[in-house]
């Protein structure tokens, strides 16, 4: 099996190559918190905390000019939604490999809610979590994190499942995992990005060597799923300190070729379109930023 993908030099040596010349500095603490399972799962009610810009269909997607545009926001949405009534409209994965068409490879709702039938957790809560990704630190840790956690709070949350997608996606989802961690709530996360999750510093991680945007899984495997869900479980009832992390045996089904295309110039990350619209969000943080309001 290959190496899993660096994401910190791929993203730093392909902006070096589309002319930036200062690299992004990724956050870093040799602190770890950990707070440990304080009761069996099965009496746990679990959230789910996710940067998948999970939405609700045939609801409007609104961009409020402080929540999007790579400024961060956080938002809930009811638990008891079904997976066919949300999507993404994220376009930050890994498109030339994969797609987000099944919501569970990376808003494991479906599963979760088996887990509970089946007795394998107490509870979920009323409301799962969206957090919107930011280049900025320390909006995340000072604005978004609070929010998360005080809703968690209201929601009676004893355990929080997170699930990153994109590459600063998974350093957004640490910073807030992190946060719950201090403030007394276990977190697992799941994640694609390794050494990005294990920079920033985290109490437990699943990884899966799978392509950006499948963290839970390959799109329309449920075993699959159900099996790194309940490595994520595992992790949370025999972790013992932190910075642990655990690596799922599953190989993406179509070999590892996405590992040598991705973050390339024979496979752009954001071309097109997908470019413009990044490109329009980057000088919309830059406005922001001028008038002190990131």
């Amino acid at each position: 099996m290959s190496s899993y993908v660096r994401y910190i030099e791929k993203t730093r040596e392909y902006y070096l190559s589309e002319g930036y010349d200062k690299p992004y500095q990724w956050a870093h603490f040799e602190d770890v918190p950990f707070t440990p399972l304080k009761k069996p799962l099965s009496a746990c009610r679990v959230t789910l905390i996710s940067t998948s810009e999970i939405s609700i269909k045939d609801s409007a997607h609104v961009e409020d000019e402080t929540q999007m545009g790579n400024v961060g926001g956080s938002y809930t949405i009811a638990s008891d939604l079904p997976a066919k009534r949300l999507y993404s409209p994220s376009r930050s994965f890994d498109q030339g490999a994969t797609t987000l068409e099944d919501v569970d490879t990376f808003f494991p709702t479906t599963r979760l809610h088996e887990a509970l039938a089946a007795g394998r957790i107490g509870g979920l809560t009323r409301h799962f979590h969206g957090v919107f990704n930011a280049y900025s630190q320390r909006r995340t840790r000072e604005r978004d994190a609070p929010a998360v956690l005080a809703r968690c709070l209201e929601d009676g949350t004893d355990v929080a499942v997170m699930v990153p997608v994109c590459p600063v996606c998974h350093q957004t989802i640490s910073l807030v995992a992190r946060h719950l961690e201090a403030n007394g709530i276990p977190t697992v996360v799941l994640a694609t990005a390794r050494d990005i999750v294990e920079h920033v510093g985290l109490a437990r991680v699943v990884h899966t060597d799978f392509p950006l945007g499948n963290p839970c899984g390959e799109p329309h495997q449920p075993e699959q799923q159900r099996a790194i869900l309940e490595m994520g479980f595992k992790l949370l009832e025999h972790a013992f300190s932190p910075r642990t992390t655990v690596q799922t045996p599953f190989r993406w089904s179509e070999g590892d070729a996405w590992k040598e295309r991705v973050f390339t110039q024979a496979q752009p990350w954001k071309s097109g379109e997908v470019e413009q619209d990044w490109l329009r969000r980057k000088e919309h943080y830059r406005k922001l930023k001028a008038e002190g309001k990131v």
